[in-house]
């Protein structure tokens, strides 16, 4: 599922993200992290001990400028005024609910009768997956390399006996969030790929059956009564 979901977010990648909207968060990115290296040198000047290496402290402090780059740059708007607003659904609440089964674990087979309540807004809600995916693969990079920065910090000056330096809730919060946008978008790309084959192999289901008689006319029996 996380491969056919994969599969959909690089083709739909391009033409949702082009090269400006790139080109924004890359620039936002460079910016952040040559700002934020400046940053930890002058603070490193006024309260530097000595007791990391000077080697040690330039790769880390770039590293983690990088990362606070990367964490930034999940925030450039990449797409039309609007695109975060969900896709309101055209099909009732009950309806939702019995479609909501089929991204579940072990889901039942597509309904004939919710054919077109599946591909209702499917290809809004795929798009909308795709760039948030995209916000969350940044947050991930950029806890990433903050989070390898920490690591050679704490490898070259912190012995074993000692704790560890620079850990908190931070490495645990991010990653989550960064996880349910970007792996968890993965496998709703590819359960929703395999809901649209699914539903699409489906006849239409036909509308239903207009009303019998002329509009404005009395049901029921035409037969008159003795008195009438």
């Amino acid at each position: 599922m996380f491969k056919i979901g994969w599969q959909v977010f690089r083709e739909r990648f391009p033409a949702l993200i082009g090269p400006r909207y790139r080109r924004r968060v890359v620039v936002v990115a460079a910016v952040v992290a040559v700002v934020a290296f400046v940053v930890f040198q002058a603070v490193a000047l006024l309260v530097d001990d000595g007791s990391v290496p000077l080697a040690v402290w330039l790769v880390a402090s770039a590293l983690f400028a990088t990362g606070v780059g990367g964490i930034v740059s999940c925030f450039v708007p990449i797409g039309p005024k609007g695109w975060a607003a969900p896709p309101i659904p055209g099909i009732g609440w009950r309806t939702q609910e019995a479609v909501a089964r089929y991204y579940r674990r072990n889901p039942p087979p597509v309904d004939p009768e919710h054919r077109d309540a599946v591909l209702d807004r499917m290809p809004e809600t795929r798009d909308l997956i795709v760039r948030n995916a995209f916000r969350g693969f940044l947050l991930l990079g950029g806890w990433a390399l903050a989070l390898v920065a920490t690591v050679v910090v704490n490898v070259a000056t912190v012995p074993a006996s000692d704790g560890l330096v620079g850990l908190s809730a931070f490495w645990i919060v991010v990653p989550l969030t960064g996880a349910v946008t970007a792996i968890g978008g993965l496998r709703t790309l590819g359960r929703q790929e395999q809901l649209r084959v699914e539903a699409e192999a489906l006849p239409p289901v036909p509308p239903p059956l207009p009303p019998r008689g002329r509009p404005g006319a009395r049901s029921g029996s035409k037969l008159a009564l003795p008195e009438e």
